[in-house]
């Protein structure tokens, strides 16, 4: 039987994996010295922040002294919502190169609020364009990393 704890466990040593990975392929990131910010930067500190994540999940469940809830699977609607949400984020990841950050994720943002949430048209429009934008300004504009910025926006 599928229980949460089993559950916890095994996903925070995964993503404690995940986060070594991460920073092992950081390691391995050169960049010039006269850039601002080293481009292994940002992996480094995802990484960290997976690695640690992780390991306090996977600790914490360990530890966990109770009632052991069972994991109630998804069902035909709840696997449909999984599986749009996985694609979607894979036409995310396509769409970046051409249309740039900012763009693609407004429109993965605006989609996913959308879907996930059934909310009225402009909410998700909303946090979408909220989302694009702060992704430009934290990641293009003020740590100038190398992602795209699109068709319709310069450096």
């Amino acid at each position: 039987m599928k229980t949460q704890r089993s559950a916890d466990i095994a996903g925070g040593c995964f993503l404690t994996f995940l986060g070594l990975v991460t920073i092992f392929a950081a390691t391995k990131i050169t960049g010039g010295l006269e850039e601002r910010l080293p481009p292994r930067t940002l992996p480094y500190v995802v990484g960290i922040i997976i690695l640690v994540s992780g390991a306090l999940l996977a600790i914490r469940s360990w530890r966990f002294h109770g009632e052991d809830p069972v994991i109630k699977w998804p069902d035909r609607r709840g696997t449909i919502r999984v599986l749009v949400t996985l694609v979607s984020l894979g036409v995310y990841l396509a769409l970046m190169e051409p249309l740039g950050l900012p763009l693609s994720t407004f429109l993965y943002v605006s989609f996913t609020v959308w879907y996930l949430g059934k909310y009225r048209l402009w909410y998700p429009l909303l946090i979408g364009f909220l989302s694009g934008a702060i992704s430009y300004l934290v990641f293009i504009y003020l740590l100038e990393l190398s992602f795209p910025v699109g068709p319709f926006l310069t450096r």
